[in-house]
């Protein structure tokens, strides 16, 4: 029996969830529905302040998932077969893609406490680990990937697909003294994603 299956249609269930789990960060801002119409500018600054810490956590958490959806496109340039031990592979990852959203508005609203900010980091780590097992699984099994891919790129993406989960280890640790802090380490990632383009 021939196991392999065309890469198309769980690139195309990427791009859905990707958009999907992206258009939904913006579920946070939903309370400025019920702002009074009301408001003088001064009033008015002050609930946009108060938003300014869910804002920091939209950002955040729509560079964290752009840079899930390049790695996983980069994946796919080299990936030309997939099979069923992949594709659960992906939709593990998909799973927690699509709780970004959830836990980015738990950590938005109680960022100060350390079990929020560690729910949203320990979603993006689990995230980053199955997008890390997902490339290292295809990378090394014959036949699923183009010919032209050679060691020196398989190490190289294996660098790159372990940024967001070393990121999301180091704030953890972090986040057991101080949340917030911990939360805004993910900040460093295009940096180092860049840093390695670079290099």
């Amino acid at each position: 029996m021939h196991n392999e299956l065309k890469t198309s249609r769980v690139e195309a269930l990427c791009d859905g969830i990707f958009a999907i789990a992206m258009t939904l960060l913006i579920a946070g801002f939903n309370d400025m529905l019920n702002w009074p119409k009301s408001l003088n500018e001064t009033e008015l600054r002050s609930l946009i302040f108060q938003m300014l810490p869910d804002l920091a956590y939209y950002v955040q958490s729509f560079i964290i998932l752009g840079a899930f959806w390049i790695e996983h496109h980069h994946q796919f340039h080299y990936i030309k077969h997939t099979n069923l031990t992949l594709l659960l592979i992906s939709l593990l990852a998909f799973m927690f893609v699509a709780l970004v959203p959830f836990s980015t508005l738990i950590v938005g609203d109680y960022g100060h406490t350390r079990i929020a900010a560690i729910l949203f980091e320990a979603n993006l780590l689990c995230a980053g680990l199955f997008f890390y097992i997902h490339w290292v699984y295809a990378a090394n099994k014959p036949g699923m990937t183009d010919r032209a891919l050679d060691i020196k790129t398989i190490k190289f993406y294996n660098r790159k697909n372990l940024v967001i989960p070393i990121v999301s280890v180091i704030a953890i640790v972090t986040s057991l003294v101080n949340p917030q802090v911990g939360s805004s380490i993910y900040f460093t990632v295009p940096i180092i994603i860049v840093l390695q383009r670079v290099g």
